[in-house]
This record gives structure tokens, C-alpha cells and sequence, in this order.
């Protein structure tokens, strides 16, 4: 897509670190984290492009637990595959809390 703002480059490292802190300090509910994850993410730090976060949303909302965690992981797997879904799952995003 001609225009289209590329995503800006990361390390499966810098991801867990992101979700660990998020799991950790992240207050008001999977709505809210689910925000903060596109507003922070997407617009500001530009790792995920809108389109890949769009698609998580929406697979998240579908799929059984909570969303920001399902979010989370699947923004993982896109990142390192099964690997990074599972980093990110448990000792990142889900263990803090």
C-alpha cells in the first residue's frame, strides 16, 4: 500500500519487557489494556502495524479468556511465532498479575 507508515524495528526482548511491564503496572481491564496496547503499540512506537493489530482484535474477541492477555499473545506470535505467544503468555503478560 503506497503511503502506508511502516512499523519500526524491535526485538522479541524489547516485546517481553513491553508485556512485562504492561502485566505488571497495567490497570483497568482488558478493554482498557487492549487500548493502551493499539494507542502505544501502533501509534506510537509503531512495532505492530495497524492491520496485524486489527486482525489480533479481532481473533482475541473470539477466542476464549481474557482479551488483552489473548491479545498479547497472538501480538507474540506474530513477533517470534509459537515462542514469542508463549513468552509473552507467561512469564510476561499473565504471572504478574
Amino acid at each position: 500500500m503506497l503511503g502506508a507508515p511502516s512499523t519500526a524495528s524491535y526485538t522479541l526482548r524489547d516485546l517481553l519487557l513491553y508485556f512485562l511491564r504492561l502485566g505488571t503496572l497495567g490497570f483497568g481491564g482488558p478493554i482498557a489494556l487492549a487500548g493502551h496496547m493499539q494507542k502505544d503499540l501502533v501509534e506510537e512506537r509503531r512495532w505492530v502495524s495497524k492491520q496485524d493489530y486489527l486482525e489480533g482484535l479481532a481473533f482475541s474477541q473470539l477466542s476464549p479468556g481474557p482479551l488483552a492477555a489473548q491479545l498479547a499473545m497472538y501480538l507474540g506470535w506474530v513477533r517470534a511465532g509459537a515462542l514469542g505467544a508463549t513468552l509473552v503468555a507467561s512469564p510476561s503478560f499473565c504471572l504478574p498479575s
